[in-house]
């Protein structure tokens, strides 16, 4: 495959179409007049393991290609060119154009041949459009569903932010594996002026259960930390909010705030503790800070903020207990070392592999349907 250059061909009258489920057909008419030959656009899968068909026709290529290279739906820019090599050995006379909003790709064009003019621009505009069309239409959600979705899975896909990101002083990666019951697990993040706020929860129970009562910790997460809450008194909200679902209803979770010094504080609620990462992938667990889960004798509660400072290029990785617990095929655990032997095979040292390796490891740690979900958030110092 070869690169096209002379940018031309931008469309932002696509920004403008009110019938959202129609874009993805707009794109595609648009794009063949572009590049003179059939397009057709794929989405990637909410477990970011295939590239699933949306539109357009014409070009030789399966409905369904396998490439584990995303994180969730999204393809960080370093894995442009491995979707590229994929689709050029399976179908070796097409260009693969990404397209790609800030820091992630949405999806892909695939041209059936070199197109006649460059695409690169179009696909800006296209890519953007797409992400609105999610906004407004299903035409895109169920693209990306190539399994009966349940509603549990729905709520937690609901509450998740875009898996990918570019921020001040860092990287982030986030994607969540969903067990065979879905469980209560969530991550998010915001960029605010004291910094690089992350969460990662972990709610009790399977299931819708679990679901809405990740939604409520979520949900006192963010209105806690988007009125000016400090650490401790995001805590103390989330507490409260879990202890009035009743007995019994608990949720583990860390809260963390990395500012422009790489200094990071947290506060470890019954959750496996954060690690602090090498670029060589070796793992230090970081055990400060550690009080019981959310949602438990809120007033007997005393908890402390843990600190310390990462070195450039470090990462601070957060994950739930459905990756070290993720059962072997010899009947074992993948436990911490699996994760540390993972990450010392990434191909590079970046958010974005950190994630996809460990959601790598815990896929083909057995044939088995996971039992628990498997959440990895990485946050790498710039």
């Amino acid at each position: 495959m070869s690169p096209v250059h002379h940018d031309v061909g931008r469309a932002p009258e696509l920004l403008e179409v009110r019938d959202a489920y129609r874009i993805p057909e707009l794109i595609i008419e648009r794009a063949r007049e572009l590049a003179g030959c059939a397009v057709a656009l794929y989405v990637v899968d909410l477990d970011g393991s295939f590239l699933l068909h949306l539109a357009g026709e014409g070009v030789q290529l399966e409905k369904r290609v396998a490439a584990p290279l995303a994180v969730g739906p999204e393809l960080a820019p370093e894995a442009i060119g491995a979707v590229q090599e994929l689709i050029g050995h399976l179908a070796p006379e097409t260009t693969v154009v990404p397209l790609i909003v800030r820091d992630r790709a949405l999806g892909v064009l695939v041209c059936e041949r070199e197109p006649t003019s460059s695409l690169d621009a179009f696909a800006a505009d296209a890519a953007m459009s797409l992400e609105l069309a999610a906004g407004y239409s299903d035409v895109v959600h169920s693209a990306r569903r190539h399994k009966e979705t349940k509603p549990a899975a729905e709520i937690q896909q609901g509450l998740l932010p875009p898996r990918l990101a570019t921020l001040p002083g860092y990287t982030l990666a986030g994607g969540v594996l969903p067990g065979y019951e879905i469980g209560g697990d969530f991550f998010d993040y915001a960029a605010n002026a004291d910094g690089l706020w992350v969460a990662i929860g972990d709610a009790v129970g399977k299931g819708t259960a679990a679901a809405a009562l990740a939604a409520i910790g979520l949900g006192a997460y963010r209105a806690a930390r988007r009125s000016g809450s400090t650490l401790l008194e995001t805590l103390a909200t989330m507490d409260e909010a879990i202890a009035s679902v009743g007995d019994f209803a608990y949720l583990t979770a860390i809260l963390a705030i990395c500012d422009a010094d790489r200094n990071i504080q947290w506060i470890t609620c019954g959750h496996p503790p954060p690690l602090r990462v090498g670029t060589d992938g070796t793992v230090v667990e970081l055990t400060d800070g550690h009080t019981w889960p959310l949602g438990l004798w809120p007033s007997e509660r005393k908890a402390t903020v843990a600190q310390t400072r990462l070195a450039r290029g470090e990462q601070l990785v957060l994950y739930s207990d459905g990756v070290t617990d993720r059962k072997l095929h010899n009947g074992g655990r993948l436990t911490l070392a699996g994760i540390e032997d993972a990450l010392k095979a990434r191909p590079r040292p970046s958010a974005a592999a950190t994630v996809r390796a460990l959601h790598s490891a815990v896929i083909e740690a057995a044939t088995a349907p996971l039992d628990d979900d498997a959440t990895v958030l990485a946050i790498a110092s710039a």
